[in-house]
Order: structure tokens, then sequence, then C-alpha cells
């Protein structure tokens, strides 16, 4: 099964410097090359350790946290308050993204999204430790940072800690 996570495409993440992945994904969404698509929807909270630690006070409610890119009616929404998945979803027989679907371990895992160097890595870290192989789509991976690290770092962060195949330049081929 080939599934694609989309990773916090949200009204308050989208800037100048990342704006160009709305149209990736969309296009990558209506490619129809994925069996499943998954978005993370990250909500902010009154307690949480972006305004304890970094005085970050976004996210909390729309239209910030509606979803900037055309998800299908049949996508799994996660909402998160981390950078990563709850770590309730992840159980000894596989990530449960719903109460009745359950990913297999042969499961082909494709991430997109924002910011590649926080919740994007973070949940390819979850992905690994749980036994997946996490592949992430060059073309469709940005950050929302007004200072970002430079994006070939973080893909060699991502090869290195994933595999060499683990960044797809972009994915093409399409389904009949």
């Amino acid at each position: 099964m080939k599934i694609l996570f989309i990773v916090d495409m949200q009204n308050g993440f989208i800037t100048n410097s990342n704006k160009k992945l709305v149209e990736n994904i969309n296009n990558l969404i209506k490619s129809k090359q994925f069996d499943k698509i998954v978005a993370t929807q990250f909500i902010n909270k009154e307690d949480s350790q972006y305004i304890k630690s970094l005085n970050w006070n976004e996210m909390f409610s729309s239209p910030q946290i509606d979803f900037a890119v055309e998800l299908p009616k049949d996508a799994i929404i996660i909402k998160k308050h981390s950078y990563g998945l709850p770590m309730s979803m992840f159980k000894s027989d596989g990530l449960h993204l719903t109460n009745d679907f359950v990913l297999s371990g042969d499961s082909e895992i494709y991430i997109c999204g924002t910011d590649y160097d926080a919740c994007v890595l973070a949940i390819g870290y979850q992905m690994f430790d749980a036994g997946y192989a996490p592949k992430f789509i060059d073309n469709c991976i940005g950050s929302a940072s007004r200072n970002p690290i430079d994006k070939n770092i973080v893909e060699k962060i991502m090869q290195r800690n994933f595999g060499k195949q683990s960044v797809e330049f972009q994915i093409e081929e399409e389904r009949e």
C-alpha cells in the first residue's frame, strides 16, 4: 500500500518561501498515485511548549489551522499538538491511523509538507523507529521559517538517517 503523509500544510504555515508547495502537493494529490492520503493538522494549545519555550502564539483556530491544499474527501486527518504524530497511534501491531486502519509493515510511506527541519523530520523519525522506511518528496517539502535551515543540509540529514534512497526528487508516474 502506498501512503502519502501531508504534514501541516495549513494556511498559518504558508509563507512566500514555501507557497510553491501548495501547487506541488495539489498536483501530487491529483496524480492519484497513492492508495491513501493522510494529512496532519497542527493545533496549538494554551499550555504548549511552543508558548512556554518558544514564545510562539499561533495556530489556534481557523483560518490559520485550515488546510491550504485540496484534500480528497477520504483523506485521513490527524490532529496533533506536537512536532510528531501522537504517540498513542504507535502500537505493537503497527501505526493506527484510525480505529479501523492500521498500516502494515510493508506500506510505502511518502512524506511531504512543511517544515522539513521540524515536523516533517520528526514524523520521519517516528516512522523509521516504528519499522517503516519513509521517503521524502523533494519538490514537496519546504520550510515556513523566516530563517530556514538550508534544504540541502536537511536532505543530507534525511539520507544519512533514513538511507540514500529516502529523498525522492519527485514522483511522476501516473496510475491508470
